[in-house]
């Protein structure tokens, strides 16, 4: 997926990034679970964060399980739960829609990787959509929106980055009451808003050399791919007033037993990862990290 919602693991109690790698591993076995062993390439550390927001208060049972990744060595994951439903169907229906996406805009051989994938993936997306009528509702009208924005190289970051988090903040509809839902889809909208500034500033200069839409590139003037400092110091502005309209609807929330994973998440995280896009060094900081696993 995106994979900029992620915890700064040295700043983790050891005792929190097992609960995080328990969420992790949980969402990967439950997406086999729900949706086959191809799913499971689908799991990321956005949705991730999702199920940890969305998981209620009082503790979380975990069980030790082997997998492809820990054939040997057992880990500890979460169980079966809703949030981990949760987050699962909706890893499901973002992911295929993206690889459809992919499909279309990616030039040989991506595009054919990315439509392979899309016909193996096809009957979960349904079986997904099925579970999540109103998310899958919301993830197709926005995407097509963004699609149609894409062919006439809108210039609006803020317009682009609008219908990406209109796709997450639907993701709130699933909280238990009313009020915990409005808080959820507000911080959901502005953490869409800022994965997708992120990803066009860290992709800027691919889309400049492959000729591909991204707002940036018609909002400003980049020079040899990149960002003059002036632009990208208005750039992070924008940012600096989503994170902080995240962070005070976080603060709203009744804290559960990720607490510690989420704030670290929010508050050092996102800033981090934003400080790895804007200094070109994202991409290898990651490839990095999966080399590494998660473990």
């Amino acid at each position: 997926m995106y994979g900029y919602v992620r915890p700064v693991k040295g700043e983790l109690k050891i005792s929190e990034f097992e609960r995080f790698r328990g969420v992790y591993c949980g969402l990967c076995h439950e997406l086999a679970r729900r949706y086959g062993f191809a799913a499971r390439f689908l799991v990321n550390y956005d949705f991730t964060f999702l199920a940890m927001l969305l998981a209620p208060t009082g503790p979380a049972k975990t069980c030790p399980r082997r997998c492809a990744a820990h054939p040997i060595r057992k880990t500890v994951c979460l169980e079966s739960c809703e949030s981990l439903a949760l987050a699962a169907d909706m890893t499901v229906i973002l992911g295929w829609w993206k690889l459809a996406d992919g499909a279309e805009d990616k030039t040989f051989p991506a595009s054919w990787g990315c439509k392979a994938a899309c016909g193996l993936l096809k009957g979960a997306y349904k079986k997904a959509a099925a579970r999540r009528p109103d998310f899958a509702a919301a993830t197709e009208e926005n995407l097509r929106a963004l699609q149609a924005l894409e062919k006439a190289k809108c210039p609006s970051v803020d317009e682009a980055a609008d219908k990406f988090a209109l796709i997450l903040r639907a993701a709130g509809g699933a909280a238990e009451d009313e009020k915990t839902g409005r808080i959820l889809s507000e911080l959901l909208y502005h953490l869409g808003r800022i994965i997708y500034i992120l990803d066009a500033a860290d992709d800027l200069s691919e889309d400049i050399q492959t000729d591909s839409y991204n707002p940036l590139r018609y909002r400003f003037e980049p020079m040899d791919g990149k960002l003059t400092p002036e632009d990208e110091k208005t750039l992070r502005a924008s940012l600096q007033l989503s994170h902080n309209a995240l962070a005070g609807a976080y603060a709203l929330l009744s804290e559960n037993i990720y607490a510690g994973i989420l704030a670290n998440t929010i508050y050092l995280g996102l800033p981090a990862a934003a400080q790895a896009v804007f200094a070109g060094t994202w991409k290898t900081k990651t490839k990095l990290q999966k080399e590494r696993s998660i473990s």
